[in-house]
């Protein structure tokens, strides 16, 4: 009977893909409330079309929020597929749903990396544009600005930050959900030495066996 899968049992497979998917559907609602506060409180009163730094701005928010929705669904496939392993639609489906997220979270990260490094530039001058004063001296006592200007640019960067940090670890555990559903499909090559023939039965090699014929008479147990 076949019970192991790239040198682990399928049962300990299954819960290292299990554990997977839920961190990346944590991390993706973290990422999705991080970008809403964001949008809640400064960006959505940065609004000048004409304007390439506040358009920056708008396109990384969307793009974080487009990533954590689709790095959620991509754990909800991976916690899916921890239960039904023999389902190679299923294995597909996560497959292809890690690359977009490991993609997304990269153009993510390089997108909110480029937002700071212009906001320091630019010395927060788009965020602070809806803001009727001339002078920054006066920053404590202008009454005429839809949120506290004297927290914005501490604020927004610091949310930028943590979307960073965010989109970073997405990318990885995207990349290890992909390294995952890419052994469960016994792609080749294989992304190691020791997974050269992943499905194996103890103590003998299996010939002509996939994960279907193995996972039918083993358990699949959480």
């Amino acid at each position: 009977m076949c019970a192991r899968l790239g040198g682990v049992s399928v049962d300990d497979f299954q819960k290292v893909l299990m554990k997977t998917g839920l961190v990346l559907v944590v991390l993706g609602h973290v990422s999705f409330i991080a970008a809403a506060i964001l949008h809640g409180t400064v960006l959505r009163y940065v609004t000048a079309p004409h304007d390439a730094v506040a358009l920056q701005y708008c396109v990384v928010n969307i793009v974080s929020v487009t990533s954590a929705i689709v790095v959620i669904s991509s754990g909800i496939a991976a916690i899916v597929l921890s239960r039904y392993l023999p389902s190679t639609a299923l294995r597909w489906t996560v497959f292809s749903s890690g690359v977009a997220c490991a993609l997304l979270s990269l153009t993510c990260a390089l997108g909110l990396l480029a937002s700071i490094a212009v906001t320091f530039a630019t010395q927060g001058r788009a965020l602070l544009a809806v803001c009727t004063f001339g002078n920054p001296d006066l920053l404590a006592l202008t009454p005429d600005c839809p949120f506290d200007p004297t927290r914005v640019y501490s604020s927004s960067l610091c949310l930028w930050g943590i979307s960073l940090v965010l989109c970073v670890t997405e990318s990885v555990f995207a990349v290890r959900c992909i390294q995952l559903a890419h052994q469960v499909l016994e792609l080749r090559p294989w992304w190691g030495k020791s997974s050269h023939h992943t499905m194996q039965e103890s103590p003998e090699p299996v010939e002509g066996h996939d994960l279907i014929s193995c996972t039918s008479s083993v358990p699949l147990t959480l």
